[in-house]
């Protein structure tokens, strides 16, 4: 028989991985000027079945660019701790991340080596 508290584990544990929505750092052009990006739409990452069971917790650091129309090209994992527990589903979530379409001297703009950092916490 199931637990009646897995379930409201599971959604709590899946709003503690929502990033926050402060402006993300990321380079333009040839000389690499640093430029602030901003999300208007991230959707927290599902908190892996497996993981819940075995009550880990941990992070990851993405890397992407963000297009010109906003959306995020080629995400990758950089470190994740514990390595390869939740890559895949970080990488699931930012690929459907959005940001402001970027600017830069007035002109759109592909901003490259944007990093960022997903937490994944379980409820107490």
């Amino acid at each position: 028989m199931k637990s009646f508290f897995t379930p409201i584990l599971f959604v709590f544990a899946l709003l503690i991985s929502i990033p926050s929505f402060a402006g993300d750092i990321g380079y333009v052009g040839e000389e690499g000027t640093e430029i602030e990006v901003f999300r208007v739409s991230s959707p927290a990452a599902e908190y892996p079945r497996r993981a819940i069971r075995l009550g880990i917790e941990g992070s990851v650091k993405l890397e992407f660019d963000v297009d010109t129309d906003g959306s995020v090209l080629d995400p990758y994992v950089v470190e994740s701790s514990p390595a390869g527990v939740f890559d895949r589903a970080s990488i699931k979530a930012v690929r459907k991340f959005l940001y402001q379409p970027p600017t830069y001297n007035g002109t759109s703009v592909k901003v490259n080596n944007v990093q960022i950092s997903l937490t994944f916490k379980l409820a107490e």
